[in-house]
C-alpha cells in the first residue's frame, strides 16, 4: 500500500508542479511570482502526510514550515547572487546551501509556530528580499515553449521531491517532511529553464517576484493546516487552508489594484 502511495505521490506532484510552472509564465509578469508561489510542494506534501501517517502529523509538520521557508528563500538569493555564473555550478551551491540550512534546521528546530516564524523567517527573508532588490532587474520575459522535455524536467522535479518528502516523513519524522515540504520544486524547475532558454539576467526578477504574495500565502496555508487538518481531516483541511490562501491573495489583489 506504502508503494502505491508513492507511486501516486510522484505522478500527481509531477504533474500538479509541472502545470504551476507552465502556467506562471502565460501570466502578466506582476502576477508570475503569484502563481509559482500558490502552495502546491506544501499542499501536496502535508496531503501525502496525513494519507500515510495521520492528520495530527500535519500538525507536526507545520511547526517547522516558516523556519523552512527561510531557507528556501536562501537558496532563492543564492541562486540570484550566483546567477552570472555557470548554471550547473551556481544549482549545486545554491542547493548544498539549502541543504546546510536544512541541517541546521533539523540539529535545532523551532518549538512552536511562532517562533518558526518570528525568529527563523521573517529576519532572513527580509534579508534575502533587500539584497535581491538592489541586483539589475531585467524584465523582459516570453513564454517557454510547453516542449515535452520541459514538461519532462518540471514533472520529474516536482515528483521526486513529493515522494521524497512522503519517505522522509515515514522514515526519520515529522521535522524532515516539514522540511522537505517547502523545498523549491518550482523555484528549481523555473530557475534552471530559464536560465537555459533566456538570458541569465533575468533570474533576479524571477527571484524578487517569488516574495510577494507568496510567502504570507505559505505562511496562511501552514497554519490552517495544522489548525485543521486534525479536526476536519486532510480533505476538508485542505480545502480550508486554500481558502485562507485564496481569500489573502484576493485581498492583495484588490489591495494592488486600489494603487
Amino acid at each position: 500500500m506504502f508503494t502505491i502511495q508513492l507511486v501516486i505521490s510522484f505522478f500527481a506532484g509531477g504533474l500538479f508542479i509541472a502545470l504551476q510552472t507552465l502556467l506562471s509564465e502565460r501570466v502578466p509578469l506582476k502576477w508570475r511570482g503569484a502563481v509559482l508561489t500558490i502552495p502546491s510542494t506544501m499542499a501536496l506534501g502535508l496531503l501525502f502526510i496525513g494519507l500515510t501517517k495521520t492528520p495530527g502529523d500535519v500538525a507536526q509538520a507545520t511547526i517547522v514550515i516558516p523556519a523552512a521557508i527561510g531557507a528556501d528563500y536562501i537558496f532563492v538569493l543564492t541562486f540570484a547572487l550566483l546567477s552570472k555564473f555557470n548554471l550547473i555550478i551556481n544549482f549545486l551551491i545554491s542547493l548544498m546551501i539549502w541543504a546546510t540550512s536544512a541541517f541546521l534546521l533539523i540539529k535545532f528546530p523551532p518549538t512552536n509556530f511562532l517562533i518558526s516564524l518570528v525568529v527563523y523567517c521573517i529576519p532572513i527573508v527580509i534579508i534575502c528580499y533587500l539584497i535581491i532588490k538592489k541586483l539589475p532587474q531585467s524584465t523582459t520575459l516570453t513564454p517557454v515553449p510547453m516542449t515535452f522535455k520541459h514538461t519532462a524536467i518540471r514533472s520529474f522535479i516536482g515528483g521526486s521531491i513529493i515522494t521524497t518528502i512522503v519517505i522522509l516523513s515515514n522514515t526519520f519524522g515529522n521535522i524532515w517532511g516539514g522540511i522537505f515540504s517547502v523545498f523549491p520544486a518550482a523555484y528549481t524547475a523555473t530557475f534552471l529553464i530559464y536560465s537555459q532558454v533566456h538570458s541569465k539576467k533575468i533570474i533576479p526578477a524571477v527571484a524578487k517576484s517569488f516574495f510577494m504574495p507568496g510567502i504570507p500565502g505559505f505562511l496562511i496555508y501552514a497554519y490552517v493546516a495544522g489548525i485543521t487538518f486534525p479536526v476536519i481531516g486532510i480533505w476538508l483541511g485542505t480545502l480550508a487552508a486554500y481558502a485562507g490562501t485564496a481569500i489573502f491573495y484576493f485581498i492583495y489583489h484588490l489591495a494592488k489594484t486600489s494603487n
